[in-house]
């Protein structure tokens, strides 16, 4: 246990000092294998320009637009399972607004992936199945995968880590702008939401961080809208179901 507990203290010292996390040859060779066998494959024109966007090392941040079922989530967090593995990556964060503080997590019962559950829901499924469930509970263990509540991101510098935060359309500005300025060395950020569905309608974060993309051409960032119909992967039915109500907003 000693020892365990050593190489543990060691690893945490490292990536304190930011130091890169070394994946043996072998590991490698199989993790890559696995990957491979599971190849993330865009659906559509889009989903290649999203995929493009969070593998070009010169774009840091990322905001996806549109409507549901259009792997808005799903990309970036299968993307970053495959670079958590391979120690592209030292961490996964996720975010999402008016999600509680509370330290309640450690009175729920079961395993500590199932704890977690609580607050990873969207994404759980998405982890269970790039990772595996027994390699997912360790990454949760050892905080290479955590979620990051909003109250207490301002401070919080992202390093080498995979950012990203689910349901970004019901931030507020004040909390899309503690967001965006969390960026560190080897960081990727995205943001991705809904913006029609959103609380906060012409308040929404996602929103006004948008439109200053547009405005300021000096911003160093990806843009990818799913705002056509012919872009929603997950279901005909949820397809239909979007365009009626598209339908009646108009109509009302």
């Amino acid at each position: 246990m000693k020892h365990l507990h050593t190489q543990t203290h060691n690893r945490k010292d490292k990536i304190a000092a930011g130091e890169p996390k070394v994946v043996k040859p072998k590991f490698q060779e199989e993790r890559a294998q696995a990957i491979n066998a599971k190849p993330i494959k865009p659906m559509n024109a889009k989903q290649k320009h999203y995929i493009d966007l969070i593998n070009n090392p010169d774009c840091g941040l990322i905001l996806a637009t549109g409507w549901a079922g259009t792997s808005k989530t799903f990309l970036p967090t299968s993307l970053a399972c495959d670079w958590l593995r391979t120690g592209k990556i030292e961490k996964i964060v996720f975010t999402r607004p008016n999600i509680s503080n509370s330290k309640s997590l450690g009175f729920f019962g079961g395993s500590l992936i199932e704890k977690m559950s609580n607050w990873l829901m969207p994404v759980m499924d998405i982890l269970k199945d790039r990772l595996g469930s027994a390699a997912l509970e360790l990454h949760i263990k050892h905080g290479d995968i955590v979620f990051m509540p909003l109250e207490v991101v301002k401070g919080y510098s992202a390093n080498s880590c995979f950012f990203i935060c689910d349901e970004a359309e019901d931030l507020t500005i004040e909390e899309a702008k503690k967001l965006v300025t969390r960026q560190g060395q080897n960081c990727k950020m995205v943001l991705a939401g809904d913006i029609s569905q959103s609380e906060l309608k012409e308040r929404s974060g996602l929103k006004f961080i948008t439109e200053m993309a547009r405005k300021h051409e000096n911003l160093e960032l990806g843009l990818v809208d799913f705002n056509e119909v012919s872009d929603i992967v997950r279901s005909d039915q949820v397809k239909q179901w979007i365009i009626a109500f598209n339908k009646e907003e108009k109509l009302s």
